[in-house]
Formats: structure tokens, sequence, C-alpha cells
């Protein structure tokens, strides 16, 4: 029996499940975060064979499709999404070959390379959250799947000295040598002016995709409206605390504040509405 189990909320750049939103839909975006964590912590924490571990849950998640016992409660958790909402299988099974790439490929060459890999693991998430709304209407999905992946790379540009502890830069090749950065540059203590200037780069980029994918919002209503708009705000707080930090995210602190937060999507909300 593995031992990882799912970590807590409070360290995301965004709000996972809102108290005010209706409890069925809570309990369902608590499932999908429990499990997405889950999938991560097998990949990136568990001291066993993480590969056999990220088959088995694979595994689990055919079973549960496929109407057989579901042993992992982990995967048996997502069981009303599947028999309510109608998760796709594959939402579930490439945040699991997400994790299975990690554990062979530590490095991307390109940008391209890398919103690929977001693809697998980011972008099935945002799927998931609009199908428990039942709103995954196909260009939903694709605004959706630009918020994703802005937010898992304003993740990464938040913990580049964390993953380099693990092994892993998800900085793409292309743009650490067009920084002239070093891989020795993102384990030191501080940022280096050139890591900044790359962060810096990185971070106006990933916001760039955050707002090419805000127009989801406008397409919403009601509760699912009010979800979305706090991921969206939370990518935004995320983009605006690096920028605070003078892009040197190796401190430690840069994830935003439920404050930070908070003001960011009171910010969009008067956009908006002017």
């Amino acid at each position: 029996m593995r031992t990882t189990t799912p970590t807590t909320e409070a360290g995301e750049n965004f709000p996972v499940a809102l108290r005010v939103l209706p409890a069925r839909v809570r309990d369902e975006l608590h499932a999908t975060y429990r499990y997405a964590r889950y999938v991560d912590d097998l990949g990136d924490e568990y001291a066993g064979d993480r590969v056999a571990a990220l088959g088995e849950v694979a595994q689990q998640v055919h079973h549960l499709y496929a109407g057989a016992a579901v042993t992992d409660p982990v995967v048996a958790g997502m069981t009303p999404l599947v028999t309510r909402a109608g998760v796709p299988e594959h939402c579930l099974l490439r945040l699991v070959e997400a994790n299975l790439r990690d554990q062979g490929v530590a490095r991307c060459q390109d940008f391209a390379e890398l919103l690929d890999y977001c693809r697998l693991s980011a972008d099935p998430v945002g799927e998931i959250v609009l199908t428990i709304f039942a709103k995954a209407t196909p260009d939903r999905i694709e605004l959706s799947d630009r918020i994703c992946t802005a937010l898992q790379l304003l993740e990464h540009w938040q913990d580049i000295g964390e993953d380099h502890a693990r092994g892993r830069v998800y900085l793409p090749k292309e743009d650490l040598d067009r920084f002239a950065v070093s891989e020795d540059d993102l384990g030191a203590e501080h940022a280096s002016v050139p890591l900044r200037r790359l962060v810096a780069f990185e971070t106006e980029r990933a916001a760039a995709w955050l707002g090419s994918g805000a127009p989801l919002v406008s397409t919403l209503r009601g509760w699912a409206r009010l979800a979305v708009s706090g991921y969206v705000a939370g990518g935004r707080a995320a983009a605006a605390r690096i920028r605070r930090a003078g892009y040197d995210t190796l401190t430690g602190d840069v994830k935003p504040t439920r404050s930070d937060i908070a003001a960011a999507w009171a910010d969009g909300w008067l956009r908006r509405a002017g």
C-alpha cells in the first residue's frame, strides 16, 4: 500500500473550491484536487517505485470507467464525477501520463515542448472543472486550456529552486541559452541578474496566456463564472507576486496571499463591470 497522501490546498495560487459554492460542487472540486495532487505526489515524493505506482493508478482509473472494483480511495473518490458529470477518462489518464513523463524527462528543449507537458499536467483539470458545471464545450475547453497552462507555467517559475533540487528544470533550454543562464544559477540562494531577466520574460509570457484565456469567464454564468474567475484571479495574483519579488523566485516566498487573490479578483470584476 502506498503511503503518499494528498497535500493540503493552502499553498495553491487559486481558490480550489469556494465555500459559497453548492456542497456537491465543492465536494467534486475537492475530489478533483485530491486526485491531481495525489498523482503529483506519487510522481514527486513517493519513496518506492514511482512508475509502478503511477501505472497502478492508471489501472484503477480503467477499472473505474469499466465499472469494476476500485480499491484506491482517491481514485474511488472520483466516482461521482464519472457517474454524474461524465468526466472523460482521458482527463484522469493525462495527469498520470504527465507524471510518468517526469520520471524520464527532466529537461525541455523549447517552449513548445513545455506547452505539450502542460497539456498533460494542467489542462485536464480545467476540462474537469467545466464538466462539473456542465459547461465543457470545445470553445470553452480551448480557453480553459490557456488558463490552466498559464497557471502551470507560473507555478513552475515560482518553484524553480525546488524543482532544481529535485533534478528537474522546466525553463526551456532555448530560453536558458538566450538569457545566458546556467543551471548552476537555478540552485543559488538568490537569482542572478540574467535569471531575473529570464523569469521576467517567462512571467509575462505566462500572463499573456492567462489573458488570452480569460474571456472564458464572460461565457459563463452563476457558480461556474464565480469559480473560474477565481482561478483567473489567482493567476493574476501569482504573476503580480513574482513581479513584486523583483523576479527572484529562489527565495521561496513568492506565493500570493489570500488578500492578493481577493484584490486581483475584485479588480477583475471592476474591469468587467466598467
